[in-house]
C-alpha cells in the first residue's frame, strides 16, 4: 500500500495538469492511470493473499502431521524427551518449505501435543510438575530458534539464487552489447559481402534482358542468367541471415551443434577482412569431432572475437609471415578442442592470464571486455579458454568444450 499512495498522488496531479486540455486524449490518459493503479493494487492483494494461504496450508497440514506423529510416538511408548526431539525434526523440515510465522504456530501446536500426550496427567493440558514446565519451555524456545535460523538460511539461499540469476542476465546483456559492437566494427565487411552478390544480381538481370531482347530470344542463356540471379540473391540472403542471427537479442538456446559448421560460418563472414589485410587463412577441421550441447550464437561470438583479435595482431606487423590457422579436434576427454593460431605480435608470458581480466586491453581503442566475455561464455558451457605463445611467433587461443551429454539428458 505504500507504493500505491505516491502513485495516487502523482496520478491526481497529472490529472489536474492535463485537465486544461480538451477531448478524448485527456480521458484516455486518466483511464490509463486508473488502470495502472488498479493493476498495482491487484498485484499487492494477490501477493498478500498467496502468502496468507501458503501459511494457512503450512499450519493445516503441519498440524495434521504433528498430531499423527504424537499418536505414533504415544503408541511406541516414547518419553517426553524422545517425542520432543521427533517433533523438533518435523518442525525444522516444515520450516524449510514454509514461513516463519507458520513455523511458530506449529511450534505452539507441538507444545500442546507434548503436554497432552506425554506429561502427567495424561490427556490433559494441565501441568503439575515444574520440570515438565521447564522441558516444554525449553522445547518451545529451541523450536522457535531453529525455525528462525532455518527461515534466515532459506532467505539467504533465495537471495543468492536471485543474485546469480541477475548476474547471468547481466552477462547475457553484456555479451549481446559486445557482439553488436563487434558487428559495428565489421560494417565495411558486411556491406561488401552484401553489395557483391547484389551487383551480380544486377549484372545477370541486365544480361537476361539482353538475351530475351535478341532476335530470336536466346532462352537457354537467359535461363542461365536467371540461375545466377537466384544464386547471388541466396548468397546475399545468407550473409544477411548470419549478421541477423548475431545481432538479434534472444535468450540463450542450447542445441546439438557441429563446431566445424560454426567455425566455417564465421570464416565466410571474415574472409573480406582477411583478404584486405593480406593474411593467409587456413582451416584444419577434424571430421571426427563430436557434437556439443551449446548455444550457436554465443560460440559464434567467441570464434568471431578470437579471429578479429588474430587479424589485429597480424595487421600490427609490417613484415614476416601473415598466417592465421583455425583448427578443431577431439580432445583427450572426448570433447571438442578449437584453436586459433596467428603469427602476429604475440603475448608476453606474464600476461597470458591478465588478458582475460575485465577492462584489460592491449589495443589503444579497446574496451577490454571481449576476451573476458568469451571466457565466461566458454565456462558457462562447462569448457575452458586459455592462451599460449605460438611458435615461432604470435599467439594461440584455444578452448575446449565437453559434449554436454549429462546436461542435455
Amino acid at each position: 500500500m505504500r507504493l500505491a499512495v505516491p502513485i495516487v498522488a502523482n496520478t491526481l496531479q497529472l490529472r489536474g495538469m492535463i485537465s486544461l486540455s480538451r477531448g478524448l486524449p485527456t480521458i484516455r490518459i486518466v483511464n490509463v492511470a486508473r488502470g495502472s493503479i488498479l493493476m498495482l493494487r491487484s498485484r499487492v492483494n494477490w501477493g498478500m493473499s498467496a502468502k496468507f494461504w501458503h501459511s494457512a496450508a503450512q499450519c493445516f497440514f503441519g498440524g495434521i502431521g504433528l498430531v499423527f506423529l504424537a499418536f505414533v510416538c504415544f503408541l511406541l511408548g516414547l518419553n517426553l524427551a524422545a517425542a520432543g526431539f521427533a517433533f523438533l525434526i518435523l518442525i525444522a523440515l516444515l520450516a524449510l518449505i514454509g514461513g516463519f510465522i507458520g513455523s511458530v504456530v506449529l511450534s505452539i501446536v507441538a507444545v500442546g501435543c507434548l503436554n497432552y500426550f506425554f506429561t502427567l496427567p495424561l490427556f490433559s493440558f494441565r501441568v503439575d510438575y515444574p520440570q515438565d514446565i521447564l522441558a516444554l519451555t525449553a522445547f518451545l524456545t529451541t523450536s522457535i530458534i531453529v525455525t528462525g535460523l532455518t527461515a534466515k538460511v532459506r532467505k539467504m539461499a533465495e537471495e543468492a539464487q536471485a543474485s546469480q540469476k541477475a548476474l547471468n542476465q547481466t552477462r547475457v546483456e553484456l555479451a549481446y552489447v559486445t557482439r553488436v559492437m563487434t558487428l559495428g566494427e565489421l560494417t565495411a565487411t558486411i556491406a561488401h559481402e552484401v553489395n557483391q552478390p547484389l551487383a551480380g544480381v544486377v549484372s545477370s538481370g541486365n544480361a537476361c534482358l539482353r538475351w530475351l531482347a535478341s532476335e530470336p530470344p536466346d532462352i537457354e542463356k537467359a535461363r542461365k542468367s536467371v540461375d545466377r540471379i537466384v544464386r547471388d540473391a541466396n548468397r546475399a540472403s545468407e550473409v544477411i541471415g548470419r549478421v541477423h542471427s548475431l545481432a538479434k537479442k534472444a535468450p540463450p538456446k542450447k542445441d546439438w551443434l557441429n563446431i566445424n559448421e560454426t567455425v566455417l560460418e564465421i570464416i565466410v563472414l571474415m574472409h573480406i577482412d582477411v583478404e584486405r589485410n593480406h593474411i593467409s587463412l587456413r582451416s584444419q577441421l577434424s571430421d571426427d569431432v563430436p557434437l556439443v550441447w551449446a548455444d550457436r550464437i554465443q560460440l559464434q561470438q567467441v570464434i568471431l572475437n578470437l579471429i578479429i583479435n588474430a587479424i589485429d595482431a597480424i595487421s600490427a606487423l609490417s613484415d614476416g609471415p601473415r598466417d592465421l590457422l583455425v583448427s578443431s579436434a577431439q580432445d583427450k576427454s572426448n570433447g571438442v578442442l578449437v584453436a586459433v593460431r596467428d603469427s602476429g605480435t604475440g603475448l608476453p608470458p606474464e600476461k597470458l592470464e591478465d588478458i582475460f581480466d575485465a577492462f584489460y586491453t592491449t589495443k589503444p581503442d579497446g574496451m577490454g571486455m571481449g576476451l573476458a566475455i568469451c571466457r565466461s561464455i566458454i565456462e558457462a558451457h562447462g569448457g575452458r579458454l586459455w592462451a599460449t605463445p605460438n611458435e615461432p611467433r604470435g599467439a594461440a587461443f584455444q578452448f575446449s568444450l565437453p559434449t554436454g551429454q549429462e546436461e542435455a539428458s
